[in-house]
């Protein structure tokens, strides 16, 4: 009987073998994780997996020893992980081929994509936690419309959608980017977006949890990975029309056009193509012929160029960045 060995992986040559046994495998390697784990026979790594925070994924077995049960391992190993460090609700990616692997373990499926299957533990349910969060909505009155947005920070051409989009016969659910990956907290965006539209009376505001432009969503978000861009942007949004649409009862979503940051194009592409009629797509509110984006008012923050700041920012976002708290996000 084999006993084999497993180790967190940390030395570059060992990552470098985990590089090359997810390639055999036909994954590729994604660098910011929390933890990678090995499983070696002997010195020869023969599995791997990693979690990023709450999110399992790259999990890979050498081919050679495909009959051992090696997955289930791993799985094993990371779950008892998990368990350790009291992370109650958990993700798992796997490439459709993969399924039976993990079958007998106890996860939800939420979406199969033609690139990519992701579940969750059974102990938590995206149909559940959803109608949960909508308890609170008022009825539904005309057209419902929605955006999910992140703010960091919000801008006037944020403003600008968010007021075209409420602009209609009926309401609108903003899903609120609920990340700890942003520059600027949650609570503190959510606190500015509610001072900024509190002229708007039929607009709600939801986290958008972790089912949309999360870690375990679109981990190409976080990582500005342009090789696995099309698979994440497709499972986001087929997570958004098949879930948060029947359940929230949204008749269309709203987004500006993006002209400048390949990553945003490439998620608007995938909305455009699953949601069709469904999808209202917007002019940028521009400044001085140049598109307003939160990546131009951080740039404006560092440069501490606060009179041109004030011009594209709402006047709760100015406020914040002027702060001491918010000098010191930028170095100051």
């Amino acid at each position: 009987m084999t006993n084999y060995i497993f180790k967190d992986v940390l030395l570059p040559e060992e990552i470098d073998e985990v590089k090359e046994l997810l390639k055999v495998n036909h994954l590729n390697y994604e660098p910011n994780v929390t933890k990678t784990i090995g499983l070696y026979d002997k010195q020869k790594l023969v599995a791997t997996g990693s979690i990023d925070h709450n999110v399992i994924k790259m999990i890979a077995v050498d081919p050679n020893y495909t009959s051992k049960n090696l997955s289930s391992k791993i799985l094993s190993y990371i779950l008892f992980d998990m368990e350790a460090k009291q992370i109650d609700h958990y993700f798992l990616f796997t490439k459709p081929e993969n399924k039976k692997i993990f079958s007998s373990f106890n996860f939800n499926q939420i979406i199969e994509t033609n690139d990519v299957v992701l579940y969750e533990n059974k102990e938590k349910n995206i149909t559940e936690t959803l109608t949960q969060m909508k308890q609170d909505l008022p009825s539904k009155r005309g057209i419902r419309n929605c955006i999910v947005m992140n703010l960091n920070p919000m801008t006037l051409g944020h403003l600008h959608l968010i007021e075209t989009a409420a602009n209609h016969k009926g309401d609108l659910i903003i899903f609120l980017v609920d990340t700890d990956a942003s520059i600027i907290d949650y609570k503190t965006r959510l606190d500015i977006l509610k001072k900024t539209i509190k002229h708007l009376k039929n607009v709600y505001i939801y986290p958008s949890t972790d089912y949309m432009i999360s870690r375990a969503t679109f981990p190409t978000y976080f990582l500005k990975d342009q090789n696995s861009m099309e698979v994440y942007t497709k499972l986001d949004v087929s997570i958004f029309k098949k879930y948060f649409m029947p359940i929230f009862e949204i008749d269309f979503r709203y987004v500006g056009q993006e002209p400048l940051d390949p990553l945003t194009n490439q998620y608007n592409q995938s909305l455009i193509e699953l949601l069709v009629n469904q999808l209202k797509v917007i002019d940028r509110k521009t400044y001085k012929d140049n598109v307003i984006s939160a990546s131009y008012v951080r740039l404006l923050a560092k440069q501490k160029k606060y009179d041109e700041l004030k011009k594209v920012v709402p006047k709760a976002t100015y406020k914040f960045l002027t702060s001491k708290k918010g000098r010191a996000l930028f170095n100051e």
